[in-house]
């Protein structure tokens, strides 16, 4: 219907996932053919504002009140205020420019993981092996990953090869919504952006899902009872790289995670009141054992990575204008790892064993003072307990000379605990007055590991522009404090940095265009600029990008930047050409600087250029074919000299030295993903079988260097490293 020129919004607790449409309706008219679709369901519509039409249950279809779903207190024709917010995976995405979860589930993706397809939005930078990503040129632990609400302090699978997927599986998504920027005041301690994921809510029908594709065999089952006061879903996936020879080597890594969600829904306590409860936990783990002997070298790693996050939750609406949430949670993650190598020039011997335990209680509340006024407010607390126990020892073949960074250390040892409490509160207060809408929100964060007593105020403007149109404008001061568990006692830290501090501007324009059979949709346009005072220390390997251990890397440098900052123009279009075929386009102009000595020098991440073009294309007896082309700048690079000196004896040796911080760039990064896909319905369920080819035309792109010292030749030779080429992987799903 929405390809057909519908603008159309609906929830999926009154669309339910087993609403089936029975016969082939009879109408020609778009309009005509929804009316005939929903009507068997006790459906119809309503025009709103626009030409919005709205899904609603007709009066004789209308569920009893004792069924109705657990629900908050909304503003009414409200608009979104916040810029730089993407919907990702609902039904029926909130903004525009979201990606619903049929949109999610047609994108080349390998693993089926989420994470894996937002490069493709603009702000959005990843690499080709890695799940996790950066927004807007900062680093990547400046964005927080929330699932359900809780905050997941390791999100990762795969940590030995650059976090290559995530812990949550797609399949049990509803949704998710990833903000580049202007965070709302409940969201603190993490400054870049926020990727807020849902899990899909229990069914009325029991509902099993059975998956194997080439890194991994996942198993879920959903569905409520007692009278659908309670539901369950439960989802676990057992993985490994097997099939990846050519692409990792050797190596077999495996990894395991295990969701589940019990909600409880026990009616009315007394009148005005609902309650609700819902239980999660989130399991997972990794294991890698490794061993290389040939004749004059030898290799041994040893890791195993485990996690585990509880929380429960209780939401109240209290009457028709009040509402609150309780979590308390519970989060415990480990690290074990161990590696060993003897060379013919070189050797090293690591240990690195590390416990997290959190403990949370959180608490918001919810008031509606009036149909377009609503207040917010809420508190939590935090409680980190980390422990260390690393050693290193190194003797590296050959060292680089880095001018712009202080000597590294070879040796470290550090055994010790770790704790601290973070203290929160925050108020909101949101508004309408005609066309304009407003929020404005304060923060405070307390830090006890750090000293930090800390003040965030936000801002954000919504302007609605016509019936189709929203100009969007925002401010806000964000806070990032470094956690006890985040010290890098591998690189030598042996005490905290403080708080970092952000400041974000950001003005947008988001424009639905009229309705018709083909062309464009709806465009977006933002610009931002973002300034980081005093930004922490950080250690980046600047030659190879993908190392098991990093902190032994001869590239492996402290950078100590004075300042941080990264602006930018993203624009975003939207468009179908027909009932078979959509597209959508983005490009991003970019500068992410960051001043070192006085000098300004690129960040890890800058890419002056970037863009990506989606295209969906409805082929014959229901295949779907979706082409993912990206391109961007090549990233900054640190050039590697031979120099030659003298040693004590007199004798003159080559030494490697690096150029100038970040001074050249890798070579230009494009390639193209295919997904090619077919669901077909049969008596013993739904079947789903895909095929995902990562770069397509298995371009060669520059992912660094290895470096070599010839002494005889008097030369040092940087050999290239590129990413992965062309990959396919098989995958098929059964639900019933």
């Amino acid at each position: 219907m929405r390809r057909d020129g519908l603008t159309l919004v609906f929830s999926n607790q009154l669309v339910r996932p087993e609403m089936v449409v029975d016969a082939e309706p009879a109408a020609d008219e778009p309009r005509a053919i929804l009316a005939e679709v929903l009507a068997p369901h006790g459906l119809g519509v309503e025009e709103g504002p626009g030409g919005v039409l709205a899904v609603v249950a007709l009066p004789q279809g209308a569920p009893p009140a004792e069924e109705e779903p657990l629900s908050r207190p909304y503003l009414e024709e409200e608009i979104v205020v916040r810029p730089s917010r993407l919907s990702l995976g609902q039904t029926q995405p909130e903004s525009s420019f979201g990606l619903s979860a049929e949109e999610i589930a047609e994108l080349p993706h390998l693993g089926g993981d989420l994470f894996r397809a937002l490069p493709l939005l603009p702000g959005v930078t990843g690499n080709d092996v890695s799940a996790r990503f950066s927004v807007r040129g900062g680093r990547r632990d400046e964005v927080a990953v929330v699932l359900d609400g809780q905050e997941l302090y390791d999100a990762y699978h795969l940590k030995d090869y650059d976090d290559a997927l995530s812990i949550v599986p797609s399949a049990v998504l509803a949704g998710a919504e990833l903000a580049t920027g202007a965070l709302a005041a409940d969201r603190g301690d993490r400054m870049g952006g926020a990727l807020d994921l849902t899990t899909a809510p229990p069914p009325s029908e029991h509902r099993t899902t059975l998956g194997l594709s080439a890194v991994d065999a996942t198993a879920a089952s959903t569905g409520r009872f007692a009278g659908e006061r309670a539901g369950w879903l439960l989802s676990l996936r057992r993985g490994g790289l097997d099939l990846a020879h050519e692409a990792i080597g050797d190596e077999k890594p495996k990894f395991w995670d295990a969701l589940g969600k019990f909600e409880w829904r026990p009616g009315e306590r007394h009148a005005g009141e609902r309650n609700g409860w819902t239980a999660r936990f989130l399991a997972a783990g990794d294991d890698l054992d490794f061993t290389f002997v040939d004749e004059e070298d030898r290799e041994r790693l040893d890791t195993g990575y485990d996690s585990r996050h509880a929380w429960l939750t209780h939401d109240a609406v209290l009457g028709d204008d009040l509402w609150l949430e309780t979590t308390v949670s519970w989060a415990n993650v480990r690290r074990d790892r161990g590696g060993a190598a003897s060379e013919e020039e070189g050797r090293f011997l690591l240990r690195d064993r590390r416990d997290l335990e959190v403990r949370g209680l959180a608490q918001s509340w919810g008031w509606q003072i009036a149909p377009r006024h609503a207040l917010s407010w809420g508190g939590e607390l935090r409680r980190y307990d980390a422990r260390f126990d690393y050693a290193k020892d190194l003797e590296p073949e050959f060292e680089i000379e880095a001018p712009f960074a202080p000597e590294r250390q070879t040796v470290t040892d550090f055994a010790g605990r770790l704790d601290g409490d973070h203290t929160a509160g925050w108020v909101s207060d949101r508004f309408g007055v005609g066309a304009l809408s407003a929020e404005v929100g304060l923060r405070y964060d307390r830090h006890t590991a750090t000293g930090d007593e800390l003040w965030s105020p936000r801002l954000a403007l919504g302007w609605q522009l016509g019936e189709r149109s929203v100009l969007r404008a925002a401010w806000g001061r964000f806070q990032q404090s470094q956690r006890p568990y985040e010290l890098l006692v591998e690189d030598g830290d042996t005490a905290l940095s403080p708080a970092e501090q952000a400041d974000h501007w950001v003005l947008g324009l988001e424009a639905l265009l009229a309705g018709r059979p083909r062309g464009l949709d709806a465009v977006r346009f933002e610009v931002y600029r973002r300034i980081v005072d005093d930004p922490r220390r950080r250690y980046v390997t600047l030659l190879e990008p993908l190392n098991f251990f990093p902190e032994i890397e001869p590239g492996r440098v402290r950078i100590e930047p004075e300042r941080a900052t990264s602006e930018g123009f993203e624009a975003l279009v939207r468009g179908h050409f027909g009932p078979r075929f959509d597209c959508w386009l983005s490009y991003a102009y970019s500068r992410a600087e960051e001043r070192i000595d006085g000098r300004e020098v690129p960040s890890t991440f800058d890419q002056p250029h970037a863009a990506s073009l989606v295209v969906h294309r409805r082929l014959p007896r229901g295949w779907d074919l979706t082409l993912a082309w990206r391109y961007h700048t090549g990233w900054p690079t640190t050039a590697v000299d031979g120099v030659p000196v003298e040693d004590e004896e007199g004798e003159e040796e080559l030494v490697a030295v690096f150029g100038p911080l970040d001074g050249e760039r890798l070579g230009v990064y494009h390639r193209m993903d295919l997904r090619l896909a077919r669901t077909w319905s049969a008596p013993s369920g739904e079947w789903t079988f895909y095929l995902d080819v990562q770069n397509l035309y298995d371009r060669e792109n520059h992912a660094g260097y290895d470096v070599e010292i010839d002494d005889e030749a008097g030369v040092v030779r940087l050999i290239d490293e590129g990413w992965t080429g062309v990959f396919p992987s098989l995958g098929v799903v059964w639900e019933f």
